[in-house]
């Protein structure tokens, strides 16, 4: 695992996350090792229990950074995806208004559970150097194990051209929650091989994203959209940086651990749901969803 000659600003949003941060911290100190410098600036919102005590902890004095706590953002900012996308800002502007703007990197990272497993460093130092080959490459994010989940923020032309949550809640009045959620989001989770080639999106995130930080610091997150809907903060982001010229991809061979939650649950559903989604995984098995992808057949 080589040093790389660049350096970079480790963000993320925190919100009850004292269980997960000692393993989610010791990613971001292996990954440390891998730059010349490295800020960490940490946005801290409606926490109840120790988690911004820990960051400020485990910064000491050893770290540069800072921890922002913006205290009970849920009082005025009533959307979730309206309070996240405040305090991604909120790291930004501490970024930008900082020696750490001037830094070549950000790394984007989930605190909770996706990073509470040992991450792939040399997988990540191979995504940076792959990153470092072209210069309209903007930024690259991690798939995972077992599925790709985060469908929310993916944008890609055939694999989730839309907002899937939107189409799940304006579905026709015929048609079940079920049936919807099947078809806009468990569909669209597909086991994506280590060894495949960068998939090029419009947008994704998965819980890991490491990005030109010349792209990240002209972009904003953006929680609701023109209806007052809420939406992936992740989309108008990096949309922003890819009608700026950024390209952005899936890598791969970088994973985290896919949350259970956010998975297909077969306690959930009904014997006929179940039917259907072992069904679709023994297709899969046999004609993987990953090869219907333009450029990957």
């Amino acid at each position: 695992m080589r040093r790389s000659r660049h350096s970079a600003v480790f963000v993320g949003t925190a919100r009850d996350c004292a269980r997960w941060l000692p393993d989610v911290l010791n990613n971001f100190a292996r990954l440390e090792s891998l730059y010349d410098r490295t800020a960490f600036v940490f946005a801290v919102s409606d926490a109840t229990d120790s988690t911004a005590g820990l960051l400020r902890e485990w910064m000491g004095k050893d770290r540069a950074g800072k921890v922002v706590e913006l205290g009970q953002l849920a009082a005025r900012l009533k959307l979730r995806t309206e309070r996240i996308a405040y305090a991604r800002n909120a790291y930004l502007d501490e970024a930008r208004r900082s020696p750490w703007g001037e830094y070549s990197r950000l790394v984007v990272a989930d605190m909770d559970d996706v990073l509470a497993v040992p991450l792939d460093v040399d997988a990540f130092a191979r995504g940076s150097a792959w990153l470092d080959e072209a210069p309209d490459r903007a930024a690259i994010f991690a798939s995972a194990a077992p599925r790709y989940y985060d469908i929310w923020a993916l944008r890609h032309p055939t694999w989730s051209p839309h907002d899937c949550w939107h189409r799940i809640w304006e579905r026709p009045a015929s048609q079940s929650f079920e049936a919807a959620k099947f078809r806009e989001v468990f569909a669209r989770q597909i086991a994506l091989p280590r060894q495949m080639r960068p998939i090029e999106v419009r947008s994704a995130f998965g819980g890991l994203g490491l990005y030109r930080m010349s792209y990240a610091l002209n972009s904003r997150y953006v929680g609701l959209d023109a209806q007052g809907r809420e939406v992936s903060e992740h989309v108008a982001f990096n949309e922003a940086i890819g009608h700026a010229g950024g390209r952005l991809y899936v890598f791969p061979e970088l994973q985290v651990r896919a949350p259970q939650q956010h998975l297909y649950n077969a306690a959930e559903f009904d014997f006929r749901w179940r039917a259907a989604m072992w069904l679709r995984d023994t297709i899969e098995h046999y004609r993987p969803a990953w090869r219907t992808l333009p450029g990957h057949q």
